[in-house]
C-alpha cells in the first residue's frame, strides 16, 4: 500500500491523505486472506526519481504481487480520490476507479475502496469479509473528520501539535460521545503530553493524567472490543503504577490481540518493554510496528534511543536521521540527535538540535536548555552553561525542590548537565531528589551520560531502588 498523494491546493489536507491511506489498509488488513503492507514515501519517493519502472522495484522491495496508489484533491466541500490497483510484476495498472464525492462521504468512500480493490485481487468476498469491510467508527463524517486530523497532529510529536491533537479528539467526542475510538485517542494524548513532561494550557500534570484516565475508562465501558482503548488504558497505567508498570502490558496486549495491526499500540507497547530493560522484545516489537507503517518517526526514534542506551551509536544516529526526514518535527528526534552528536565530539551539530528542540518544544521544557548547558561545558564556557541551567526551575543545588518524574528518560538531563560542569554533588542531589522513583528513571540512569558516576555508591543504590522487579 502506498500513500496516497495529497494534490490539494491547501496542504494542509494532507491528513485527509493520510488518513484515506490508513484506513483502507487497516480495512483491507482485516481480511485474513490477504497480507498488507505499506511503504514509506521516502522510499516511493527514491525510486521514483531514480528508476524509470519504480512500481516494479517496489513490488520486489516489499515481495508484493500488487501495489494501491492513489491521490487525493479536496476542492471547498467535495474531494476527488483516485485510486489504482498495479500489477508490481509487470507495472501495469489492472484495477483503477475516479470517485468524486462529498468530503462528508470519507467513510463510505474508503469503504468502497477497500472493497473493490479486495475484490480485484481476491474475487468475491465472502459475508464475513463484506461485514469486515464495513465497519464504521462512527456514523458523523465531521466526528470523523477530526478524529483524522488528531491521528495527523498525534503523530507529530511536538508541543503545539500534541495540544492540537487533544482539541481535535475532544471535538470528535462531544459531536459523536458514542465514537469510542476517539475517546481513547483523547486520553492517549493526555497522557502523552504527561510522558514528554508538557503542559496543556490551564492543566497540571495530574489534570492531565486524570482526564486520560477518564477518557481511556469511558472508551472501555462503552465498548471494550475497540484496541485503542486497551492502548490508552496500558499507557496510563504507566504513570498510575510508575514502580512496576502493573497491568500495563497486558493491556497493550489485549489491544494487539483485538487489533493486530495497530501500529501505535506496537509502538507503544515497545517503548514499555524497553523502559522496562527487556531491550530484545522492545525491538522485535518496533520492528513489527515499522512493518505496518514505515513512516512512524515515534518508533524509528524509539530504536534510535534503544541503540543509544546500547552504546550503539551508529545505529542510533541512522534511527534518527530517517525519523526527521519522515517528521522534521519531532521534538524527541532533535534532542536524541543532539545527545549522539554529543558523543561522537560534533558539538556544532548537537547546537543546532538543541536549538530546534528548544523551538518545538513547549514553554516549559527544560531539555533543549539541559543540553546547550551540556555543550557549552564541554567546549569550557561554564558562566553559559550555568546560564542555560538557571532557566530550569530546581536543577541547581540549593534550588530543589521535589522533581516529579517527567519526561522519562530524557527528564535526567538537567543532572547530565550537572555532571558535565563536573559537579558530581549537585548531579547527584538532583537525581536523588526526583520522585517517584519508578523504572523510567531506571531507564534514564542507563544513559551513556551518567557513566562518570557507574562506580558511585550514591548512583548505584538509586539503580538498585529503581530497577524493574
Amino acid at each position: 500500500m502506498l500513500y496516497f498523494d495529497n494534490l490539494s491546493p491547501d496542504t494542509t489536507d494532507a491528513y485527509l491523505a493520510d488518513g484515506l491511506t490508513e484506513e483502507v489498509a487497516s480495512r483491507l488488513g482485516d481480511i485474513r486472506r490477504l497480507l498488507v503492507k505499506q511503504a514509506s514515501r521516502e522510499t516511493v519517493r527514491r525510486l521514483r526519481e531514480s528508476t524509470p519502472d519504480y512500481r516494479i522495484s517496489m513490488g520486489r522491495a516489499m515481495a508484493v504481487r500488487y501495489l494501491v496508489e492513489g491521490s487525493l484533491r479536496r476542492a471547498g466541500p467535495r474531494v476527488r480520490v483516485v485510486a489504482r490497483l498495479v500489477n508490481a510484476e509487470n507495472g501495469f495498472r489492472t484495477w483503477g476507479a475516479t470517485y468524486d464525492r462529498a468530503a462528508a462521504d470519507l467513510l463510505s468512500l474508503q469503504e468502497d475502496i477497500a472493497r473493490e480493490v479486495a475484490t480485484a485481487i481476491g474475487g468475491q468476498l465472502a459475508p464475513a469479509e463484506r461485514t469486515a469491510l464495513g465497519g464504521r467508527p462512527t456514523g458523523n463524517p465531521d466526528a470523523y473528520e477530526h478524529f483524522l486530523r488528531g491521528n495527523y497532529y498525534l503523530a507529530k510529536r511536538s508541543a503545539s501539535a500534541l495540544t492540537r491533537a487533544v482539541e481535535e479528539y475532544e471535538a470528535a467526542s462531544r459531536l459523536d460521545p458514542m465514537f469510542s475510538r476517539a475517546l481513547a485517542r483523547a486520553g492517549y494524548a493526555y497522557a502523552t503530553n504527561v510522558r514528554y513532561g508538557w503542559s496543556l494550557p490551564g492543566l497540571s500534570r495530574d489534570t492531565m493524567l486524570a482526564r486520560a484516565s477518564a477518557s481511556a475508562s469511558r472508551a472501555l465501558e462503552q465498548d471494550s472490543s475497540v484496541s485503542d482503548a486497551w492502548m490508552a488504558r496500558g499507557f496510563v497505567l504507566t504513570f498510575l503504577h510508575p514502580r512496576t508498570f502493573e497491568g500495563a502490558l497486558a493491556a497493550f496486549e489485549r489491544a494487539l490481540a483485538l487489533d493486530p495491526r495497530n501500529s501505535e499500540g506496537l509502538g507503544v507497547y515497545a517503548a514499555a518493554l524497553r523502559t522496562l530493560g527487556r531491550d530484545s522484545a522492545a525491538r522485535a516489537i518496533a520492528l513489527r510496528s515499522l512493518a505496518i507503517e514505515p513512516e512512524r518517526a515515534v518508533t524509528l526514534g524509539s530504536l534510535g534511543l534503544l541503540s543509544f542506551l546500547e552504546r550503539r551509536y551508529d545505529d542510533a544516529r541512522r534511527w534518527v536521521d530517517s525519523s526527521l526526514r519522515v517528521n522534521p518535527e519531532f521534538f524527541f528526534g532533535y534532542l536524541l540527535r543532539a545527545r549522539t552528536r554529543l558523543v561522537r565530539g560534533d558539538a556544532p551539530g548537537a547546537r543546532a538540535d538543541a536549538e530546534a528542540a528548544l523551538r518545538l518544544g513547549s514553554a516549559d521544557s527544560s531539555l533543549g536548555e539541559a543540553l546547550l548547558a551540556i555543550i557549552e561545558a564541554r567546549r569550557g564556557d561554564s558562566v553559559a552553561a550555568r546560564d542555560h541551567l538557571s532557566h530550569i526551575a530546581g536543577s541547581l543545588p540549593g534550588m530543589m525542590s521535589q522533581v516529579h518524574e517527567s519526561a522519562a528518560e530524557e527528564g535526567l538531563l538537567p543532572a547530565a548537565a550537572l555532571l558535565s560542569l563536573g559537579d558530581r554533588e549537585g548531579a547527584l542531589i538532583f537525581l536523588e531528589g526526583v520522585q517517584p522513583r519508578g523504572v523510567r528513571f531506571w531507564s534514564g540512569l542507563r544513559a551513556p551520560e551518567f557513566d562518570p558516576l557507574r562506580a558511585d555508591p550514591r548512583f548505584q543504590r538509586l539503580v538498585e531502588e529503581s530497577r524493574p522487579r
